[in-house]
């Protein structure tokens, strides 16, 4: 056995760990499958978990085996998809009791492309409704009185719980980066338009993002580079190259990278601990290293923007839902759908064409960084379950399409998590994942060397 649990290894250990032998296939699948039935009793991060699906697909896996086909990239790695992305095997239900008992006829693009390349579809995560703000059943790993955030609540939770190294979720506002720092695992949202959306529930087309949680950041570079690129359906994905981010992330930056810090706007709301816990982490990696600078004056019309895109966008996904079902749905998202069916065809339309401005406002700053640096929550996670939390850490970033990352370096006093988020150059997520994984190794050896 490895010296890691295998609740604690990561997509790359377990697919050596299952490649060269140590284990088979049927028992490392033995072994966790017990550990996540036990454990999620507790946490209910998979809203739907069948151990018949994944005996079917780990028996593929070995037959393959026997027959000599070499092994992918992913071979065996358990995954957890957000219950918004369509699966043939495990049904797809939203999050909604409208939509309950729901089979797609096939796969999305980036289920497929995970399979291929050898993964175990484990389940499919609890969503809030609809990838709204209607809270799920999921609770934080950490302190299970505390919210794990929202809407990729489940994903961010089987990762922190170990019971996947990699869960799918998806990003309209905050809702990868927010749960990312709540539940202190890696997460990303990379560039609009660079993972397909092809056979994922459409809230907001303009403004839908693809990303993936983790325990490292070689992981998300993995499964990244295994989704990513033009599927031929998704318009935001149109001649799009795939990424090559593996090498790119785990190389040496040719130059120390140099950060700038932002506050943001919203800095008095954040939680006075963890003010103090932002100001020491820009205060240990020092000025030569990172400098505090003034967000530009967009993204304070950004918010507004981003808001009549998101609730117009919602209201007209949902349209059959409040129109045939609307006793069926929250009062949270009856309240949202009403409020983006009242928003001006001018305002919308407004706001939709900002998108490329204000993700054009940020280009001048990588010309001189290699990753803009801020808060990535208000404070730590909320407790109790009637809030995912605030997600307007993520609002301008989601709005502009930039990637961004959670990195889960800090922690407050009441023992949960708090994420520092990383935004990078829109198109250049290879460039924030090197210079991420630079600043993470800087921040924890400057941390040893005291």
């Amino acid at each position: 056995m490895s010296e890691k649990l295998i609740n604690e290894m990561t997509a790359l250990e377990i697919q050596d760990y299952l490649v060269s032998g140590k284990s088979s296939i049927s028992q490392f699948y033995a072994q966790l499958m017990e550990f996540v039935s036990e454990g999620d009793k507790k946490i209910h991060a998979f809203v739907n978990f069948d151990a018949r699906c994944v005996e079917a697909q780990t028996q593929t896996l070995a037959d393959d085996r026997d027959l000599g086909r070499e092994p992918g990239p992913l071979y065996g790695v358990p995954i957890g998809l957000k219950d918004i992305i369509d699966t043939s095997d495990f049904p797809t239900e939203y999050g909604s009791v409208i939509h309950q008992g729901r089979y797609a006829i096939s796969n999305a693009t980036l289920v497929r492309r995970l399979k291929e390349a050898g993964a175990v579809i484990l389940g499919k995560t609890a969503t809030t409704e609809f990838a709204a703000m209607h809270p799920a059943a999921t609770c934080n790993p950490h302190n299970l009185e505390h919210s794990p955030g929202g809407s990729s609540s489940g994903s961010a939770a089987a990762v922190a719980a170990g019971f996947v190294p990699i869960a799918i979720g998806s990003q309209t506002n905050g809702s990868l980066i927010r749960p990312a720092s709540y539940c202190g695992v890696y997460g990303f949202k990379p560039s609009r338009g660079l993972l397909p959306r092809s056979g994922v529930f459409e809230q907001s087309p303009s403004l839908d993002q693809m990303g993936v949680f983790a325990r490292s950041l070689e992981d998300i570079a993995l499964a990244t580079e295994i989704m990513n690129g033009d599927d031929g359906f998704d318009e935001a994905t149109k001649a799009v190259a795939p990424m090559r981010l593996v090498k790119t992330c785990q190389s040496e930056p040719p130059v120390a990278p140099k950060f700038c810090f932002f506050k943001t706007p919203w800095w008095d709301k954040i939680d006075p601990e963890a003010q103090e816990a932002y100001e020491a982490f820009i205060a240990h990696l020092g000025q030569g290293v990172i400098t505090v600078l003034e967000m530009p004056e967009v993204v304070n019309k950004a918010v507004q923007w981003h808001k009549s895109v998101h609730l117009a966008e919602l209201a007209f996904s949902l349209q059959k839902e409040y129109r045939h079902h609307p006793e069926q749905l929250s009062q949270t998202l009856r309240d949202q759908i009403k409020a983006g069916l009242e928003i001006p065809l001018f305002d919308y339309l407004t706001a939709k064409d900002r998108i490329v401005h204000v993700g054009n406002a940020f280009d001048e700053y990588f010309d001189h960084f290699d990753g803009i640096v801020c808060p990535a929550a208000l404070g730590t996670a909320p407790r109790g379950l009637g809030s995912t939390g605030d997600p307007i850490m993520q609002t301008v970033w989601s709005f502009a399409g930039l990637p961004t990352l959670n990195l889960p370096l800090l922690n407050c006093s009441n023992g949960l998590p708090l994420g520092v988020q990383m935004v990078g150059a829109y198109k250049n997520d290879g460039r924030l994942l090197r210079s991420a994984r630079w600043l993470v190794h800087h921040f924890f050896s400057e941390e040893t060397s005291q």
